[in-house]
């Protein structure tokens, strides 16, 4: 599973979640079991918050918008193989 860490969170894809729309789970913190929330990538969109306080759900939709063209990339990337 492609994972890249940016601005303190840990930006990653499930290898089973292929089947749905383009997507990244954004954990805050060292690994998948901490505060995280799910975007869709076209439009960016929340999908589910699991933890996250308003401050960091901003930041991480911040890094989501910022970096949507190279999540939208490594997804087709992997799910397209």
């Amino acid at each position: 599973m492609p994972t890249k860490r940016i601005g303190g969170f840990l930006c990653y894809f499930v290898s089973y979640d292929c089947v749905e729309p383009p997507h990244i789970h954004l954990a805050e913190g060292k690994d998948r079991t901490s505060p995280s929330a799910k975007f869709w990538l076209e439009p960016v969109l929340l999908v589910h918050n699991r933890g996250l306080n308003t401050s960091e759900l901003r930041d991480a939709q911040r890094i989501v918008s910022e970096n949507q063209r190279l999540f939208l990339e490594i997804w087709h990337e992997y799910c397209d193989n």
